[in-house]
């Protein structure tokens, strides 16, 4: 008899495996939704993993504002609550990764001194990087972009210094973050995957080098795509990531 397990997280995406030692934990980006790792999530649920993908509050919404109403700290919680909630499940192994804030948040989670994971990792994460994250511009397009499908275009322009100046704060927020993380890094000792596009139209490439500076306990599986964008997970030519991420997770759970 099948068990049907009670999942705690609204709009969470639960994909239960037939391989119940594997269970890996998947994180959206900022103003993203499960969207971001459904493509993935089931991939490696094909492989017989068990994922889960939880979303953000705030998340997949229709209005930018909503985004606004959460602080990266609360993010930060919910990211830690999905872990430890995949640790009562009492796999084997257990991979935590994410797309962009979500690997920041993924990234927070492995340098946890006490991390029981066997591994994880980051796609396109601005974790350690040159200057603070500005991703302003294209959080004001989607703002407006938003604001055009509910044919509102004229109040979100009113509003739109206070709607910069809310955002700004987030980044503020996940910058301090960021530098309690890389305070942390030493911690790290699992195997780390780093996937970097080459064309990522919101962080630095070169940033996913300075990462790697930081990770001198981890035994690090670094993948640059040359010709992907930001959203690698979505992206139309990933199989050689999707590939990567699979290799890298049959490593950690498989050894030799």
């Amino acid at each position: 008899m099948k068990i049907v397990i009670n999942v705690p997280f609204d709009k969470a995406v639960y994909l239960e495996g037939d391989d119940k030692r594997v269970g890996v934990l998947l994180f959206h980006a900022y103003t993203g939704s499960t969207r971001d790792m459904n493509l993935l999530a089931r991939l490696l649920n094909r492989q017989g993993y068990t994922v889960l993908v939880p979303q953000f509050s705030g998340h997949d919404t229709q209005n930018i504002k909503t985004v606004l109403e959460y602080s990266p700290n609360i993010w930060r919680q919910e990211a830690h609550e999905a872990y430890h909630w995949m640790l009562l499940q009492d796999y084997d192994h257990l991979l935590v990764f994410g797309l962009s804030m979500g690997g920041v948040m993924a990234t927070d989670i492995i340098s946890q001194k006490d991390f029981k994971g066997s591994g994880g990792g980051i796609f396109n994460a601005p974790v350690v990087t040159e200057e603070p994250i500005d991703i302003s511009n294209s959080f004001m397009h989607l703002g407006k972009f938003l604001a055009s499908q509910r044919h509102d275009t004229e109040t979100f322009m009113e509003e739109f210094d206070d709607i910069l100046e809310e955002h700004w704060q987030q980044m503020k927020e996940l910058e301090i973050i960021k530098r309690e993380i890389a305070s942390k890094l030493t911690n790290i000792h699992v195997p780390f995957y780093i996937a970097q596009s080459g064309e990522d139209e919101l962080i630095d490439p070169e940033d996913s080098y300075l990462l790697q500076d930081y990770l001198v306990n981890a035994r690090i599986d670094f993948h640059y795509f040359p010709h992907n964008t930001h959203s690698i997970p979505t992206n139309r030519d990933r199989k050689e990531f999707d590939r990567s991420v699979l290799d890298f997770v049959k490593q950690v759970t498989q050894p030799l």
